[in-house]
Parts: C-alpha cells; sequence; structure tokens
C-alpha cells in the first residue's frame, strides 16, 4: 500500500460512512438554498427586520446546522478514523486546520472541483476536504448568518471552545444553551421538547448583549454557508464514486441499499423545494 490505501475488508466501513454522510449532506444543502431564497424573497419585498419570518429563517437555519448537518459531520469524521486507521493518513492534509475562517473559505473555493481521482488516496482526500468545508459552515458560516439576522450567535454545536464560537452568559451544555438562546430571543423552539442532558445552570451570568442585525450581511454569509455545501455534496459523491469502484459492484449495491434506509436527513425532511 502507498500509505493512502486501505483493504478491501476495511474499504466497506470506509464506503458506508461516505455513503451515509452524502445521503445527509445533500438534503442539508437543498435546505440551505430553500432558506436562502426565503431570504432573498423577503429582502426584494423590503421584510421588516424585525417580522416573525425573520424568527422563523432563523430557527430553520438553527435546525440544519445544529441537527441536520451534524449528523452528516459525525458520519465524515468516522469515515476519516476508520481510514486513518487503516493506514490512510498520508490522503489527509493537516494544514487545514490551521487556516481560519474566511482564508479557509477562499482555499476551499480555490481548490474548486478536482478532476476526477483515479486513486483511495485522491478519494479520501475528498473526503477530507468534504469535512473541512461542512465544518466551516456550520462552525462559522451559517451560526454568522443567525447571528446577524437576531443579533445574538448561537451556540456551536459540540459545546467546545473552537476557532469558530464561543458563547458567554450560556449554559455549558450545547443543547441548554442552545434552548436558552431560542427562548430569550422569543424564536420557535428547534426541537419539540428539550431533551434530558447534563444541567450545568447558567443562573447568574450576565446576558450577551444583543449585536448589529444586517440582512444584507446575513445574505452573505447564507451565500457562502450555501457554496460550501454545495461544494461538500459535489466532493462526497465524487469520492463514494471512486471509492465504490475498488470494491465488487454487489458489496456496493448492498452498502447503497443498507445505507439508503440508515441515512439521517432530520425530523424535518425531507425538505419541500419551495
Amino acid at each position: 500500500m502507498d500509505g493512502g490505501q486501505v483493504t478491501k475488508k476495511e474499504l466497506g466501513g470506509v464506503l458506508m460512512q461516505a455513503m451515509l454522510a452524502a445521503k445527509n449532506l445533500r438534503p442539508q444543502r437543498d435546505r440551505l438554498v430553500q432558506l436562502r431564497r426565503r431570504l432573498q424573497q423577503q429582502r426584494s419585498a423590503g421584510g421588516d427586520d424585525d417580522a416573525e419570518w425573520i424568527k422563523e429563517l432563523a430557527s430553520n437555519l438553527f435546525k440544519v446546522y445544529f441537527i441536520g448537518i451534524e449528523a452528516g459531520a459525525r458520519m465524515l469524521i468516522s469515515c476519516l478514523e476508520l481510514a486513518a486507521k487503516g493506514g490512510a493518513r498520508r490522503a489527509f492534509n493537516p494544514a487545514l486546520i490551521f487556516i481560519r475562517n474566511e482564508q479557509l473559505y477562499d482555499v476551499l473555493i480555490a481548490l474548486g472541483f478536482p478532476a476526477r481521482p483515479t486513486t483511495q488516496t485522491e478519494a479520501l482526500a475528498l473526503v477530507n476536504l468534504t469535512f473541512n468545508a461542512v465544518k466551516l459552515a456550520q462552525e462559522h458560516h451559517i451560526p454568522r448568518c443567525i447571528e446577524l439576522l437576531i443579533g445574538e450567535r448561537p451556540p456551536n454545536v459540540t459545546g467546545e471552545a473552537t476557532q469558530f464560537s464561543g458563547m458567554v452568559g450560556y449554559s455549558d451544555d450545547p443543547v441548554a444553551a442552545a434552548f436558552q438562546q431560542f427562548a430569550k430571543n422569543g424564536l420557535p423552539s428547534p426541537l419539540p421538547a428539550a431533551p434530558a442532558r447534563r444541567s450545568v445552570a447558567a443562573a447568574g451570568k450576565a446576558p450577551r448583549a444583543k449585536g448589529i442585525i444586517d440582512l444584507d450581511q446575513a445574505l452573505t454569509y447564507l451565500h457562502r454557508g450555501c457554496s460550501l455545501a454545495s461544494l461538500a455534496v459535489k466532493h462526497i459523491d465524487l469520492a463514494v464514486a471512486v471509492l465504490s469502484s475498488f470494491l465488487d459492484p454487489e458489496k456496493v449495491a448492498s452498502l447503497s441499499d443498507f445505507t439508503d434506509k440508515r441515512a439521517y436527513i432530520s425530523e424535518d425532511g425531507p425538505y419541500p423545494s419551495d
């Protein structure tokens, strides 16, 4: 092996996770595009900055990045971890983790859509690019869009301090923080009911001051989030096609059928096209 390949036995597990991610990310991309269309239409119609539709839009965007895309991101992590354990570390570019926010967006867009890979190493490198595009949209661009819609940044997915996010004055539990933030702003609940989680009190902490509301800037960040999601879908689809070529067609068909039944979209999916 050249350091970028895994054995045929291990490749089945890698491909399954990549397929699950692909089947999750496409509808999330479609949902983002749909929500962008709604924001564009409201801006063209001169929508009121305090209208209820802004709150609903922010809530729907929250569902996409906090619930929907998060499932795809976890599948991508599993795919990369399985590949790395199988000896494919050379396929990954560790330098990407040191590039921040807007600079990383420029890098990923500049890399664009490469020529069709011919090796496992090249296909797995696309999975790595997919993960970076997804996480950048999830941890920076979509939360930033929500912040510019309602004047306050929503919590990050992991609850951990990252280069993209931070929540002052909220619970350390990311789900609890989400409900605190949405309730404070009068937004529709992003989930039917708050799930039972470890309780970390945020009482006594000063709430974060309201920030700037700018719908035009919000639309710019949503444009970028959609671009990253579209790029991620193209990358993972191509990676799946190439990785599939290294397995028997019967095995690939079986994995495709299995992942069709197991792929997670979200509680609200599949999404309408309007």
